[in-house]
């Protein structure tokens, strides 16, 4: 067994004692490899942040692109120069029936866009205020299946629908909420009614929707949320 050690010795100028120890090759060996073990750890979990950050960034652009290629096809098949046998032949047909099976969706409430999705890893915020009249109806914007419905912090009264392919709608913010946990809704029906968060900052909704993990901008999804739109993106 290798006993080799090296001293150290510390001195302190005023009093003029002095502490001395010793350290073991074996506990520097050790030391080493631990600093260097943690440094190639911390480096990869650092990269593969950054490379999820990027992927998610992906991921919503190809869902934006998603809903503008069902649009065209939506188009083309009313036009009847796409048929089903030719979605079958490039195996889009059973992707076009999902994305149908949720879209269209219709808007949870009358009002306008005042903030919305905001990327800050500090302070993100996952989806849209929609100023509105102060207890006016909020509605299911699809038929789905109540997975929550309860007052959370920061959110307030909060309902959130599970829909077919796994997206997901939330609600927040209410001043009532009308549905209970595993209920199913039909789309347009009345989940509650528009509240105000705790800063005050008037009635409004926070929608979000969900595919997976992926959050949806629903201005993307709904023509007039876009046109009324007053938040700075």
């Amino acid at each position: 067994m290798n006993n080799k050690k090296i001293s150290f010795i510390i001195i302190n100028e005023k009093t003029k004692k002095n502490i001395n120890f010793s350290v073991s090759y074996l506990f520097i060996k050790i030391g080493v490899v631990v600093t260097i073990a943690g440094f190639i750890i911390a480096s990869y979990l650092l990269i593969q942040y950054y490379s999820q950050h990027s992927y998610r960034e992906q991921l919503t652009n190809l869902n934006i692109k998603e809903q503008k290629v069902k649009s065209m096809l939506d188009l083309f098949i009313k036009q009847d120069m796409v048929s089903d046998s030719l979605l079958l032949q490039f195996d889009l047909l059973q992707d076009y029936h999902n994305l149908n099976n949720f879209l269209p969706i219709s808007k949870p409430v009358d009002g306008i866009i005042t903030r919305g999705i905001i990327k800050d890893k500090k302070n993100p915020h996952n989806g849209l205020d929609i100023a509105a009249i102060f207890k006016s109806d909020v509605m299911a914007t699809q038929k789905g299946f109540v997975v929550l419905s309860d007052n959370i912090d920061y959110l307030g009264n909060t309902v959130i629908i599970v829909h077919p392919n796994n997206y997901y709608s939330l609600y927040a913010h209410m001043n009532k909420r009308l549905v209970s946990n595993r209920e199913f809704v039909e789309k347009n029906q009345i989940i509650g009614h528009v509240g105000k968060s705790e800063n005050d900052k008037g009635p409004h909704l926070h929608f979000e929707i969900w595919h997976n993990n992926l959050i949806i901008d629903t201005r993307n999804l709904i023509e007039e949320y876009k046109e009324k739109d007053v938040s700075i993106r």
